[in-house]
């Protein structure tokens, strides 16, 4: 179906989801963080990995059920987006991040996430 929309159809979407994921609203972000799998996918492998992957290292400075859901949405086998096994350790940088974060249940979430994503090494 989005075969047939012009180019910039297919990005409006995704530039929408990027704003939300800066946005004031803590809702909004919440939303987007569950979303960032369909930005990933959008975005294709190559710049996922050098867009998306470091925005979202550089958002760790939210509200902790923002941080809880990136970690868990990070953790859900998120390296298919980003071109596979072999690119699996672009993810440990925003783990990394929200490991070093105040709220535990953050923290537990990502020592969920890395050895998942420790295993491909």
């Amino acid at each position: 179906m989005l075969d047939n929309l012009p180019s910039f159809s297919k990005v409006a979407p995704i530039a929408i989801l990027m704003d939300e994921l800066r946005s004031e609203d803590v809702q909004l972000r919440l939303n987007a963080i569950h979303s960032i799998p369909t930005i990933g996918l959008a975005l294709g492998s190559d710049r996922a990995r050098e867009e998306l992957i470091p925005f979202l290292q550089d958002s760790v400075d939210d509200e902790d059920e923002v941080l809880l859901a990136l970690a868990e949405e990070l953790g859900k086998n998120f390296e298919q987006y980003i071109g596979g096994t072999a690119y699996a350790h672009v993810i440990l940088g925003p783990l990394e991040n929200l490991s070093s974060v105040e709220e535990t249940l953050v923290r537990e979430k990502v020592g969920l996430s890395s050895p998942k994503h420790l295993t491909f090494f």
